[in-house]
């Protein structure tokens, strides 16, 4: 079973459809080169008995290649996710189409080649034309980058002498990003409040501080039961720009520090994105990934010197700059 992925938004998926190459090859070369040795060797030493095994060593691979099965035409589409975080169990989606003109036999499906855990999966006989979906599951060890997933479909004779495969690479990119960590906290206020921004009035409640109170307002209501009607203003918050976070330099943390950190900006990027707020990362080659394409950013991080410069000019004049570092955010 797979677990689900809540943080992925639904139908960002990667679906590439294939035509695997045709190959052959055998799987014990020993059995194709040890009939026609010992058939020399016995000629050799007079041993009736060597020649006997190995014309039966001939018979058994003469008769495999006669009867290996022979597959017409396969294309493949696979169906994932195309970002995941460390730790998650990802279930690909395979379709397998017969698109020959005779019945292929059972097959056995390899997925790998990418940096998901490898996978394996039967596929049963396929008439012409017909379609077989198989749900297949792999799980994500380590975070990084894979441009496209291998798929490769194999099947033998009944002697199991001769392997037949077919391999075919998958466009299909995938970003492990850092599992989420616990959200930073992070000093300072997230937005700021406007000269002019005023949402509304509202009854005056017990904290509020006396400058907010609306006097001419207040006036006109008069007074109630329990003293003079106050109400204060209330001013909307003007939301901040896009906030961007800056990774740490070489030098400045340790390798479990900084993947720590990965972590958090991870938290940062996905609750930023939930809420509705502008958030990007600062990557190596100086531009800024916005949403959740940051997340790809952290799939390939590595310790280096980023430009702020770069950062501020991203934020603009309504944005943040945020420097992650392990012993705590802070805001430049």
């Amino acid at each position: 079973m797979s677990a689900a992925v809540p943080h992925l938004p639904a139908g960002e998926s990667a679906v590439t459809e294939a035509v695997s190459p045709a190959g052959v090859r055998w799987r014990r070369v020993a059995l194709v080169t040890a009939g026609p040795a010992l058939l020399v060797l016995s000629v050799g030493v007079g041993n009736r008995w060597l020649t006997l095994v190995g014309c039966l060593l001939l018979a058994a691979v003469g008769l495999a290649s006669l009867t290996a099965p022979v597959v017409g035409a396969l294309t493949v589409a696979v169906q994932r996710p195309a970002r995941v975080g460390v730790g998650d169990v990802v279930e690909h989606v395979v379709r397998v189409r017969n698109t020959g003109s005779r019945t292929s036999p059972p097959l056995v499906l390899h997925l790998g080649g990418d940096v998901l855990s490898p996978a394996h999966a039967g596929v049963p006989g396929l008439e012409p034309g017909q379609v077989v979906v198989l749900r297949v599951p792999r799980s994500a060890p380590v975070r990084g980058a894979g441009g496209g997933t291998e798929v490769v479909l194999e099947w033998a004779d009944a002697l199991g002498v001769v392997l037949q495969r077919r391999r075919a690479v998958v466009p299909a990119p995938v970003h492990v990003h850092p599992a989420p960590a616990a959200v930073p906290v992070l000093p300072g206020p997230a937005a700021r409040a406007g000269a002019d921004d005023v949402a509304g009035v509202r009854p005056f409640r017990r904290g509020d501080a006396g400058g907010a109170v609306h006097w001419r307002a207040s006036a006109r209501r008069g007074s109630g039961p329990g003293g003079p009607a106050l109400v204060v203003v209330e001013r909307e918050a003007l939301p901040v720009g896009l906030r961007v976070v800056v990774l740490p330099a070489p030098g400045e943390t340790t390798g479990a520090e900084f993947e720590a950190v990965l972590g958090q900006a991870a938290a940062v990027v996905l609750a930023d994105v939930a809420a509705g707020r502008r958030v990007g990362v600062l990557g190596a080659d100086g531009a800024v990934r916005e949403g959740l394409a940051a997340l790809d950013v952290l799939a390939v991080a590595r310790p280096c010197a980023r430009s702020l410069g770069a950062a501020v000019e991203a934020a603009g004049p309504d944005g943040e700059v945020v420097l992650a570092r392990a012993g705590g955010w802070r805001r430049r």
